[in-house]
């Protein structure tokens, strides 16, 4: 049983479907199984029910999470109450592409998602048109010139933020206090209606004064008098004065409106010519900023030029010197090694006029040969005399002391020793030559 003293977990993990009916089935199936086991195998039944936890089998539900997906809250974006215009903010966590938005052209609100550079919505715009680009364009373009200088990819240029406070009827402390909920700071230029605006649209109609005339009812027409004889021609005289008067009185006030709309037509040419004289100077001043930086970008192209070429010179001149002072080193190496080689050449010379003047040196002495001898007996003394040269040697000195002691030589004529007088060393000698 030492086998089973680790915990067992007999513990059943069914669904809500189950019923604690197939859990008793279990439980009873399972320690039926150890009982028979006990019975063949000879240990306690009992013990190994309890030790595998078979008496005490436990429900547990597990709830199914397959097939259900979590919901992610979605974060929504606060959105003013009415549009506010470029500040020149930018928000990295949002899509880079740009919105219309009433014609202020801001960033897009919607969130990115990783690397994406632009939200869902923007992306499947850019797909189903094709388009690399918005648009109109990305926030990167706007800020990389003046708030105020922007103009998307077909030509187009902000509305002036005044404009769109006029549509939602809303004035300058309204704005701020919206823009504050967002911590977003106004430029104050948004604030100032532009001259062009305020210029624009149809002149107003000028209408021609009208002749008063009186009021209410006409008058009744004056009574013809009969005037007597001599007197209607004074009579018809005056009418005509009259009459003419009138006229005049009526030609006066027609002329003095007429003057009216001259000198409204003429203040009207007088804005005109100002507004074009305004455009030509702008236009001018344009001209003269392109001139002046072009003649400015062709000046420093200009230095960059002849820096350039200096650089390449000075660059030239420092190869070229470096190249002759590599070929003066090589040509100092080959100098010392001709002037060395010449020494060489020179001692050669020596040595070999030294060795031609020297006499040839004496081949070395040959290893002679072992001398053999014999031993004779002469007058009844023994001696040992060479084979080659025939020298007599002193046999008991040579026994003796192992010297060689000369004592003559033989002579064949004679067939005797012809002994020597002189020191021993001198006859070997004389008899060695």
């Amino acid at each position: 049983m030492s086998a089973m003293s680790g915990e067992f977990n007999a513990s059943v993990y069914v669904s809500e479907q189950m019923s604690r009916q197939l859990v008793n089935i279990a439980q009873d199936l399972a320690q039926r199984c150890v009982t028979e086991c006990a019975n063949r195998y000879g240990f306690d039944a009992e013990e190994a029910i309890r030790l595998l936890g078979l008496s005490m089998i436990r429900l547990e539900r597990k709830v199914a999470t397959k097939g259900i997906k979590a919901k992610t809250p979605k974060v929504a974006t606060p959105k003013s109450a009415f549009p506010l215009p470029y500040n020149g903010e930018f928000n990295d966590a949002c899509c880079y592409a740009l919105r219309q938005n009433n014609g202020l052209y801001t960033q897009c609100t919607g969130l990115r998602k990783g690397e994406a550079q632009f939200c869902k919505s923007c992306a499947t715009t850019l797909q189903k048109t094709g388009a690399e680009m918005p648009e109109y364009g990305t926030i990167q373009q706007r800020q990389a010139v003046g708030i105020f200088e922007y103009v998307d990819p077909k030509g187009r240029k902000p509305v002036a933020y005044t404009k769109i406070m006029k549509k939602y009827k809303i004035n300058e402390e309204q704005v701020l206090a919206e823009a504050g909920k967002f911590n977003i700071i106004i430029n104050p230029e948004h604030f100032v209606v532009a001259e062009s605006e305020s210029k624009r649209g149809r002149p107003k109609a000028i209408k021609e004064p009208k002749v008063k005339g009186v009021k209410g009812r006409p008058k009744k027409e004056k009574k013809v008098l009969l005037i007597a004889d001599g007197d209607d021609e004074d009579l018809f005289d005056l009418l005509i004065k009259e009459a003419n008067d009138e006229t005049e009185e009526t030609k006066k006030k027609t002329k003095s409106s007429m003057s009216d709309e001259e000198r409204l037509a003429k203040e009207q040419a007088k804005l005109e010519e100002k507004a074009k004289e305004r455009e030509a100077k702008r236009i001018a001043a344009e001209n003269a900023k392109k001139e002046k930086e072009a003649k400015l970008a062709a000046e420093k192209a200009e230095k960059e030029a002849l820096a350039k070429q200096k650089k390449e010179a000075e660059r030239l001149a420092r190869e070229a010197k470096k190249a002759e002072e590599e070929a003066a080193k090589e040509a100092k190496r080959l100098a010392a090694e001709k002037a060395k080689a010449d020494k060489a050449a020179e001692k050669a010379a020596k040595e070999a006029k030294k060795m031609s003047k020297k006499e040839p040196e004496p081949e070395p002495e040959k290893e002679e040969e072992p001398e053999k001898v014999k031993k004779i007996e002469f007058e009844g003394k023994k001696y040992l005399k060479s084979m080659k040269s025939g020298i007599i040697y002193d046999y008991d000195e040579y026994v003796k002391n192992g010297e060689q002691v000369v004592v003559g030589k033989w002579n064949d004529a004679k067939n005797k020793i012809d002994f020597a007088e002189n020191d021993e060393e001198e006859e070997e000698e004389e008899y060695d030559m």
